[in-house]
Order: C-alpha cells, then structure tokens, then sequence
C-alpha cells in the first residue's frame, strides 16, 4: 500500500514538472531594463547594472554614456 501512495506522489510529480516546464518558449521574449532610481519616470538610462543618472533625451543620454566610458551599453527608456 505504501509503495502505491509513493509511486502516485512521484507521478504527480513527475507530471507537475514535464507541464511546467514544456512551455517556457516565452523566456526568450523578456527585455529586461536596468533603470534603477529612473524606473517609473519615462525618462532614458544607460542600460547597465550601475546606478547612472536619469536623462530626458536619448541623446543626452548616449553623450553622457561616450563621455562616462558607456560607449558600448544602449540608453533604455525606463516608462
């Protein structure tokens, strides 16, 4: 009786974990941006894990970015 209730849970398992797991197609699909204090501003930051200033121009922020050594990171615009 005890070998059945444990074959069942590891079933349920098993089956848990093949449903989860098979449809993860959509993970490829998240952008994810670094915005830091400028989240929520709609305002532009370089993309990286510092903490970098916010600006209210792309361009302002890919000037500050050539200056500040970002040249090769893109400006992400943090809505």
């Amino acid at each position: 009786m005890k070998s059945n209730i444990f074959s069942m849970i590891i079933y349920f398992i098993i089956t848990l974990l093949y449903n989860s797991c098979s449809n993860d197609a959509f993970v490829g699909n998240i952008d994810l941006k670094f915005c830091g204090k400028c989240a929520n501003t709609g305002q532009w930051t370089v993309d990286s894990f510092d903490y970098n200033p916010c600006f209210k121009t792309n361009a302002e922020c890919l000037d500050w970015a050539k200056k500040n050594g970002y040249s090769d990171k893109q400006c992400v615009l943090c809505n």
